[in-house]
């Protein structure tokens, strides 16, 4: 059997563009807490070693470290007891924690902009990140994002210092990288090795199966529960979601 992993950004009052609405969010999570175990990453590492077997585990993954995600999608992964891993963006994290805003909601595309200005806004700050633990596990999604908003530094720098900083402000000791949009090489996963991490997360849609730990494929959620309950019926089995994914890459 596949592992499906899934991937939200925001949770949201509406459906928009990498964003879930709550409603939406709400009737997914009920559907996958009668049906699925959620896994812890540690949890998902012994699939992966092929230490253990789950027949109907699920991994739910969030990027970015949007502060919507403790405001809106907190309380309800924990109202129905699951577990989701959390990708942040170390150096985003670290701004956000110089100032404390009010929780504003945004749509993605203006939250990328307030980033730069007032960054608690929409981003988590680490106090937040550690109150968060009971059912998110932390993890990298580089230090700056490859974005220049507060500074353009090399790959090898993004991944030092988020697994650095992670393990300073958090003792977290992170071997789980997300890579930004998606984008990597080879020898981006050749560096990502050699630096610690074990386990690289991609945007791309498909089965995740026993030994295959630096290309994690997952599924973007873009609609309701009865979306949902179909996508992780088709990847969770090994034929018919590596057809489906062909396909429908």
């Amino acid at each position: 059997m596949s592992m499906p992993v899934i991937m939200y950004h925001h949770v949201l009052k509406e459906d928009s563009f990498v964003a879930t609405s709550i409603d939406n969010f709400q009737k997914q999570m009920e559907f996958i807490s009668r049906h699925y175990k959620t896994l812890r990453s540690d949890e998902f590492c012994a699939y992966l070693k092929g230490e253990k077997s789950y027949n109907n585990g699920v991994v739910i993954t969030f990027d970015d470290g949007w502060r919507d995600n403790l405001e809106l999608a907190y309380p309800i992964l924990k109202q129905y007891n699951l577990r989701a891993i959390l990708f942040v963006v170390t150096g985003w994290v670290d701004e956000a924690s110089k100032h404390s805003y009010p929780f504003v909601m945004h749509k993605h595309n203006q939250a990328k902009q307030i980033i730069k200005t007032r960054p608690n806004e929409v981003i988590l700050n680490y106090t937040q990140l550690e109150n968060m633990q009971d059912v998110f596990d932390i993890h990298s999604h580089t230090h700056f994002h490859r974005d220049d908003y507060f500074g353009k530094i090399s790959l090898e720098e993004e991944l030092v210092l988020s697994k650095e900083r992670l393990k300073a402000k958090l003792n977290i000791n992170t071997t789980h990288l997300c890579w930004p949009r998606g984008v990597y090489t080879q020898d981006d996963i050749a560096l990502a090795k050699k630096i610690g991490y074990n386990v690289m997360y991609t945007t791309k849609r498909g089965i995740n199966k026993v030994g295959q730990f630096d290309q994690i494929k997952r599924l973007a959620v873009k609609k309701d529960d009865k979306w949902l309950k179909k996508q992780l019926f088709i990847f969770k089995h090994d034929i018919i979601g590596g057809i489906y994914a062909k396909l429908k890459p």
